[in-house]
């Protein structure tokens, strides 16, 4: 498998992982105040995802524009 490959399936894999990050976020924001105390917790796990999401993304189009 060639880099660009690998990267285009991780970046599926890290979509999935996003998504899965933002319903979680979404299910705990219907779910308040129940579980308030996990907001930070789930909150940065979303914001990880979406930022490594993007980094990849970055990485996957400074590759086709080279």
């Amino acid at each position: 498998m060639s880099d660009r490959e690998t990267l285009k399936a991780e970046l599926k894999k890290l979509s999935v992982k996003a998504i899965q990050a933002k319903m979680d976020l979404h299910d705990l924001s219907e779910e308040l105040p129940i579980n308030w105390t996990s907001i930070m917790a789930v909150a940065r796990k979303a914001h990880n995802a979406y930022a490594e999401l993007e980094r990849k993304s970055r990485d996957l189009e400074a590759m086709e524009n080279t």
